[in-house]
């Protein structure tokens, strides 16, 4: 799905949004009205997060985003 319809879903189940094509331990997007803007969980660094993501053209325009963990998927 594209990355509108993603975060979307995402936030009326409170998940986060990632890209089929990161493989099977994607990096996580989660979507804030919040200053943070969007939160990133590095996919390899669990332990990092960072705010304020500044996605690419190829991130906007894909359509294999999802939402983790969602049983729609």
């Amino acid at each position: 799905m594209n990355i509108r319809d993603a975060a979307l879903r995402a936030q009326k189940i409170g998940k986060g949004i990632a890209r089929k094509s990161d493989g099977p331990r994607p990096t996580m997007f989660i979507c804030t009205n919040s200053t943070a803007g969007i939160i990133v969980q590095p996919k390899f660094d669990e332990t990092t997060i960072s705010a304020c993501w500044m996605p690419t053209l190829d991130y906007i325009t894909a359509n294999d985003w999802y939402v983790m963990g969602d049983v729609h998927e």
